[in-house]
């Protein structure tokens, strides 16, 4: 995990600011789904060298694309998702990670313009 970062107060500003209605094949699963994302985001950054063992920043850049791509397929893979709704959890996890980056920024914990 990221030094200083509280994944419970994430999840619930990013809950928060994600709507059932824009992702109805995803009801109820949402919550779950943002929490999964959560923790394969830190993994990537882990594997990544983004961030070291000890959750400080590490010597690698953050790369949106690569970190989109390792979300979707960890989300798809742990839940045995069809093609389907891997396209609909591709869509949740856009709208996670714009979340996530004003989570980051309203913590001050990291600043990736």
């Amino acid at each position: 995990m990221m030094n200083g970062y509280d994944k419970q107060e994430a999840l619930a500003f990013i809950i928060k600011r994600i709507h059932e209605k824009d992702h109805p094949e995803l009801a109820g699963m949402i919550e779950s789904l943002i929490s999964q994302a959560i923790d394969a985001d830190m993994d990537y950054m882990h594997k990544e060298g983004v961030l070291d063992a000890d959750g400080n920043a590490g010597d690698s850049y953050y790369e949106d694309d690569d970190a989109f791509e390792h979300m979707v397929e960890t989300i798809v893979a742990a839940n045995k998702l069809t093609p389907e709704q891997a396209v609909k959890v591709a869509a949740l996890v856009d709208d996670y990670m714009d979340h996530q980056q004003a989570y980051l920024e309203s913590k001050g914990l990291v600043d990736w313009e």
